[in-house]
Order: C-alpha cells, then structure tokens, then sequence
C-alpha cells in the first residue's frame, strides 16, 4: 500500500514552508524544529550571521554526523557479521561433537 503525500506546513526562520511529503505530520513537524533550532543556534555562534551562512554550517554539521552515523553502522554490521560466524563455528563444532 503506498502512503498518500499530504501537504505540511512548517515555520523555519520566521518563514513558512508548505511541501508535500508521505511522513508522518508529527515526523515532519519534530525535523522542522531540530533544522529551525539548528539555524538559530548557528545563527548565534556564527561571524556571519546571514542565513545561507547558517544554513551552509547546518548542512556541514548534519554531513558529518550523517557520515559518523555511517561509520559506526557499518563497524556494528561487520561486529554483528564476525560475532555471528563464530556463533556458527561454536555450533558447528558442538554439532560435530
């Protein structure tokens, strides 16, 4: 079944944006104020204080982030992989026993 887009309305930098989208309205509404509290606090921090200037330091933290996140995913899958064949090897020997 596939979901229904609807039209979401979400205040980011005093401006309002209205996009479709097929998540959740609560999912959309919990992302728009992390990307709104993540502006202002570069807003604040920032020499620059523009908002493309911010909007490039946003996008650059969550960029990395997004490739921690990677990172550590794939040391999980491998740690999950290698945990798991000596798991079976262990099995495997009982069996044979």
């Amino acid at each position: 079944m596939e979901s229904e887009k609807k039209y979401v309305t979400v205040e980011i930098l005093d401006q309002k944006f209205t996009f479709a989208s097929d998540a959740p309205t609560e999912r959309v509404e919990r992302v728009a104020e992390f990307v709104n509290a993540s502006l202002r606090d570069a807003l604040a921090r920032s020499k620059k204080p523009t908002p493309y200037h911010a909007a490039i330091l946003v996008a650059l933290n969550s960029a990395e982030k997004y490739f921690e996140l990677l990172e550590k995913h794939d040391d999980f899958k491998s740690s999950v992989t290698n945990r798991s064949k000596k798991i079976l090897g262990m099995l495997e020997s009982v069996k044979g026993v």
